[in-house]
Formats: structure tokens, sequence, C-alpha cells
């Protein structure tokens, strides 16, 4: 039976109409539905709980809400995500709340445990209590940082004890593994009547016409009316003065929000504000006064009046501000002042800190104040000392006699489990060679099974174990003088220190391989991954020139995988670029390599469709799409095969109805195993529209009823569904329509 984390007393209509000072009473009334979902959610075996929603609808008020309903024997721990957070802060902060929270009196257990995963674990397992671990903003992380976060946060699905609850705009759950049990909510904008409440409280003065005005500008979300309202009344405007201003503008009415709403704070107040929307974390008043001198009632000022908000002893931007200001509002402090700030936090220990940040976040944080994002001098950051030779082995592969095989034959069975995906009986049968070290020792099979072994712990993201075998490889390469090899191994050891976020001496490697390597297939490999970090350090421009730099490299040395990623990638940056020829050029080039199973064929047909669309060959465009679709057929890819169906359907001929119906219902199909929210509306309502123009109004119903009755349907898609429905209520006639439909409101 599933552990109830609520409050013994908790009961759903108190949940629904008791205020508890954490949400505004119209966004309870507005998401009852999804609320009755997530109350029972604490009440089931199902471990994620997944609130999205645009910005500005009340995400992080119903979480909150739900929070002050847990009961005694749950802790709540809120973990604030910024563009900064790696796995290492939220470790340390989940640490530090568990000492906190549980208040162990012996800790030497703990204190004897060197890893600070387990030593979660350990009072996890130790302390009989309910966990409940919630992400805000989980959308702001690196792409790169994602899937190490993920996984951590998937670990706790076996624990009875713990739930999770990730909330962010949008989240895809075909990436969520099969065995973790989740729970997918909506929020959604205010419904009409609710936003027309919600605004009279405010005294000020409505009709509908100036309702229907402002719900279609602000779409409904609750943040934006908020700050909407305080404008009008701090400015003494009427609902037609604050839509005249707006018009008169020019502006998108986001930024014009935004931007009015920020010239409402000046003085020292807006200069503090400012740090908050360009910093990559959150502050505190420690940090505030150490790095602008700004005063404690500066953060009651921001916080009563919706420009930061609180969780744990840090504050944070609101989200809709930060997205539309962060690229207009000042700089505060230099750069230079800030990377002198990091680099002494860094010198201590965590918990001495101004606030509690990890080593790797502080580093990359240098790095980017020093507007070093690629160059990076060798006594400014020292390395962290992570490698580390395994401990053991977890289990070993069953109904094989390695004493009878030679050492050859060993590692050639090694192999063949690393080409079906099966690490751990890689790392068996490479280690009983290590144990037998004596008959390998100066051979080939020797270097060959350091090598695998830290392939294969660099795919089982065991960073230290593959770090360690690379180190004996770069070792043994330059007592023997082998400069190739050498300089290779050393690559792979950037990609993985870039793999575990040691960013930093990853492009010390880089570049000094940059400057020392004559082998082109280096050249070219470090230069793509210098893309891709550029990239990751918002510089496009800089990744462009890094990948232009690597095609010049590219001969028979280069690997197929490096060409691919790199022609694909110098393709993409050549479009953004303007420089369509090139784009074309390298997009073919990627698309020649022999290798049908590279993701990179599929992505380079596709992106060279778009580019044909966009410039009207539409002949060249629709070859494109489908030998994209094929591409991603082979690689069982049901979202690219939606994708490039669903193009490909837009080139087809019209006067062509069995096709045009036949691929239709393939792009739908498609869309439904991909799980895709949005290809499975889009797709249903294409589907529809191609019945209604033939026409066949009863099968175009069929459709258009089936995305009506999705739970949750976004409002837009609501608005579009519900259109169609009124013309096929016209065309069938009343009577006809109510038949097929009796219960359509």
């Amino acid at each position: 039976m599933a552990k109830n984390f609520l409050t013994a007393t908790a009961n759903f209509d108190d949940f629904i109409n008791l205020a508890s000072g954490e949400i505004n009473g119209h966004v309870i009334k507005n998401n009852e539905t999804a609320l009755k979902k997530a109350y029972a959610f604490f009440q089931s075996d199902s471990k994620l709980l997944l609130l999205n929603g645009f910005a500005g609808v009340g995400k992080k008020q119903i979480a909150e809400h739900l929070l002050s309903y847990m009961g005694k024997e749950t802790l709540s721990f809120r973990f604030v995500c910024t563009e900064s957070t790696k796995l290492d802060d939220i470790q340390l902060y989940l640490y530090r709340f568990l000492l906190q929270k549980t208040s162990l009196k012996d800790t030497s257990e703990i204190d004897a445990i060197d890893s600070l995963s387990e030593k979660i674990d350990f009072i996890l397992s130790k302390i009989n209590l309910n966990y409940v671990f919630v992400f805000y903003n989980f959308d702001i992380l690196k792409d790169e940082v994602k899937p190490d976060i993920l996984n951590y946060i998937y670990s706790f699905s076996s624990k009875e004890n713990v739930k999770s609850v990730i909330v962010s705009r949008v989240f895809d759950t075909d990436i969520i593994p099969t065995e973790v049990k989740y729970v997918k909510l909506i929020i959604k904008a205010l419904s009409k009547e609710i936003f027309e409440q919600y605004i009279r409280e405010f005294g000020i003065k409505v009709t509908p016409a100036m309702v229907d005005q402002l719900y279609r500008l602000s779409r409904g979300y609750f943040f934006s009316i908020c700050l909407s309202c305080k404008i009008m009344i701090n400015q003494e405007y009427s609902i037609n003065d604050f839509i005249v201003q707006y018009t008169n503008s020019g502006q998108k009415f986001d930024d014009f929000l935004a931007q009015t709403y920020y010239r409402l704070i000046v003085g020292t107040t807006k200069s503090a504000f400012n740090l908050f929307v360009k910093l990559h974390h959150g502050l505190n008043l420690k940090v505030l006064q150490t790095i602008g001198s700004y005063p404690e009632v500066i953060l009651k000022t921001l916080s009563e009046n919706f420009y930061i908000y609180k969780k744990g002893d840090l504050y944070y931007p609101a989200e809709f501000l930060k997205i539309q200001l962060e690229k207009i509002v000042g700089e505060e402090v230099s750069k230079k002042r800030l990377a002198s700030y990091y680099e002494k936090q860094i010198e201590l220990s965590p918990e001495d800190r101004d606030f509690l940040i990890s080593r790797s976040a502080l580093l990359e944080e240098i790095a980017f104040y020093k507007d070093i994002p690629i160059e990076v001098k060798a006594d400014e950051i020292s390395s962290q000392n992570i490698s580390h030779e395994p401990d053991k082995i977890e289990e070993k592969p069953e109904n094989i006699d390695f004493e009878n095989l030679s050492p050859k034959e060993v590692f050639d069975k090694a192999l063949e489990f690393f080409n079906s995906f099966d690490y751990i009986k890689v790392v068996n049968a490479l280690t009983f060679l290590l144990s037998n070290k004596e008959k390998i020792a100066g051979s080939d099979v020797l270097y060959d099974t350091y090598y695998l072994l830290a392939k294969t712990y660099s795919k089982m993201q065991k960073w230290k174990y593959a770090l360690y075998y690379y180190e004996m490889l770069e070792q043994h390469y330059k007592n023997v003088s082998d400069i190739d090899n050498l300089h290779f191994v050393q690559y792979e050891t950037a990609r993985v220190y870039y793999s575990c976020f040691r960013i930093i001496d990853a492009i010390k490697v880089l570049k000094t391989l940059c400057s020392v390597s004559k082998n082109n297939g280096v050249q070219s490999a470090c230069n793509v991954l210098l893309g891709n970090i550029a990239l990751t350090a918002s510089n496009p421009q800089l990744a462009y020139e890094y990948y232009k730099e690597g095609v010049k490299y590219v001969d028979e040395n280069t690997s197929n995988n490096i060409k691919m990623e790199l022609f694909f990638k110098y393709a993409i940056m050549s479009d953004e670029n303007n420089d369509m020829n090139n784009a074309i050029e390298y997009y073919q080039k990627c698309i020649e390599i022999d290798d049908e199973k590279s993701k990179y064929k599929a992505l380079a047909y596709s992106n060279l469709g778009d580019l044909f669309y966009d410039n009207e060959l539409f002949e060249e465009a629709r070859d494109c799409f489908e030998k994209a679709y094929n591409s991603d057929k082979l690689n069982e890819n049901e979202y690219g095969m939606y994708y490039a169906l669903s193009k490909y359907l837009d080139l087809c001929d019209n006067k062509d109805k069995e096709k045009l119906v036949k691929t239709a219902k393939e792009v739908k199909e498609h869309a439904v195993k991909s799980e895709d929210y949005n290809a499975i509306v889009s797709s249903t309502i294409k589907l529809g529209d191609i019945y209604y123009d033939y026409p066949e109004p009863e099968k175009a119903l069929t459709e258009y009823l089936e995305v009506y009755k999705i739970e949750d349907l976004e409002e837009h898609n609501l608005k579009v569904v519900k259109s169609r429905l009124e013309d096929i209520r016209a065309r069938l006639g009343k009577e006809k329509f109510e038949e097929l439909v009796p219960n359509y409101e």
C-alpha cells in the first residue's frame, strides 16, 4: 500500500477551499481538476509529479499549496534550478537540508562515507520519514546537465518514502524510464470568467470589451494580469489607458509589460534587482551586501512587489521578468570584480561560502566573468583529482569459461559485449584479463583493454574510472613517444572532462592539442568539442569559428562520427549566418557519409528540407523530407518520422485525396507513438482539416472531437478546435450535429 505523505487530517474539500497563504484563490479555482490529481498523487504509488505550464500561470503557487498539506512525518525539500546549477549543487543543498531537518545526534557512520550521494542515501534509509523533493524552473537548466540530474531524480523512484516534483514550462515524458511511475499536470491560464473576477478585486472598472482585449493580450496568464493591474493602479490608468500605452509602445505585450513594471523601481532598488536578473544563481542578503553593498530593506521591497521570491535561504528573480529583461538591464558590477569574488569563494569550504554552491559551478562562473569560455591559462584554475581505480565488480557473466580462452579471445568477447551494450559483462571480462596481467604485459591487448575499459566506464557515466584508464594510456604513450595515440587519448580525456562538467579542464586540454597536434583527425575532433563548449557558453559566433576551423582538417584520419557532427553543426551555423550555399553544401556532405544509423543523417535531411522549403524549392524539399523519414524509420525515431512526414504532407498534391489521407493518418500514428503532446494535437487537427476540405465532415468531426476531449488542452488549441467544431455544426446543421454530438456544450 502507498505511503500517505499528507497530513492526517487532510481532505480534498479543505485542500480546494481553504487558503494556505501560498496560492491565490483564483489560481485554485481555475485548476481544480489538476489539483485533484495532484492531491491524489500523494496518496498513490506514483513517484514523479510533473507540473507544467507557461511562465506565469501559477505553477509555483500550486506546488507550494501542495507542500503546505504535507504531514508532520514528511520533509519537503525545495530546490530552484538556475543556469549555473549542477548535480553537485543539488546534492550539497540536499545533504545540508537532511542534516538540519533530521537532527542526527550520531554522525560517525555518515562521516565514514566518502561519497556525498551515498551519505544522502544513508540518511534517507536511516531516518524513517517521508521526503518530497521539489525542483523549480527545471527547464532553465543547461541541456548538458539535465541527464545527470534527471537520472539522480529517477534514482529515488525505488524508495517507497520519496516522491519528486519537477516544476517546468515543458517536459518531454518520452525520456522518463518505463519503471518510473509519473503523473503529468498542465497548469492552465485563467479562464476569462475568473480573469474578470481577479481584475475586479483590484477595484478596476471593466466592460466586456475591455476584458476581451486585456485577456487576449495577457493570454490569461496569472502573473501577466497581476503585473498589469499593479501598473494600472500605480499609474492611475484605466484599462483603456493601459492598452493605449501598450499600443503606442510598438512593443510585444510581454516586453511592454516587463519593461513598464521594471520602470516602477528606481535607484538602488533597481540596481539590486539588476543583479538578480543578471547573475546565474539565487542571492541572499550576504551576497547582496558583499557584491553591491545593498541594504536589507531592498529584499523586502522587491519581494513585496513580486520582483523576486524566496525559496530556502535564497532569493530568485521572477521567471517572467528574468526572461523578458535579461538582455536590457544594466551591469551593476564589473566582470572583473565578480570573477574576483567567485575566486575568493572557491578557496572556502562549501559551508563557509556566502551561499551554498559547488566548486564546479564556481569554476564556470569564474570562466564566464573572465571572458574565457575557451581561453584558459594553466595557472588560473586547478584540476579536480577525481580519477580513481574501480573498487569492485558487481556481477559476473554467466556460462563463460575465461580460463580456457586466450587473452585475445577474452578481449574479443568483451568487444562483443560492448557492441551489444552489456557493459557490466565488458568490465568483468576485462577485469579478468587485468587479474592475469603478467600474461598480457607489454602487449597490444593490455593497452586495448585499458582503452575499452575507459570507453565502457564513460558509457556507464563512471567518469573517475574512465579517467583512471585514460591516464594509464596517456602515461604509456608518453613513455613510447607515440604522439598520435597520445593526442587521441588526451582528446578522449577532454571529452570525459566535458561530460562530468570539468569544463575548464576540458578547454585547457583541447586548446593545447590544437596548438601542438599534427594529426588532422585530432584537430577536427578538438574543434568540434570546442564549438560545442562555446555554444553552451552562449557564444554561437565563436562556435561557428571553431566548426569552420574544424572542417579544414577533415581527412581520412577523421572518424565518420566526427565528420557528420562537424558538417552538420557547421551547416546549421552557416544557415544562421545567412550563408545558404555553405549550409546546403555541408548538409549534403553530412548526408553523403556512409553511416545510415547516424542521427545526423536524418537531421541533415530534415534541416535541408526546411531550408529548401523556406526558399520555395518545393520538389527538393519534398525529396529531403522523404529521405529524412526513411532515415528516422531505420533508427525507429517516432518523433523524427512524425516531423519529416508532416512536412512531406504539407507538400503533397491536394488533388490526390487517397494519398493525402493515407499520409495524414501515418503522421498521426507516429505522433501518437512519440507521445509528444503538441505532435498529437497538431496531427489530429490536420487530419480533421483534410477530411473537412474534401468534404467529409463526419470524419472530420471524429478527429476534432478527439482533440476536444484531451484533458488539460491548452487554451489556443481549444480555441482552434472549437472554431472547427462550429464550422462542422454549420455545415451539418444543428439537428444532425446534435445527433452526432449530444453532449457538446
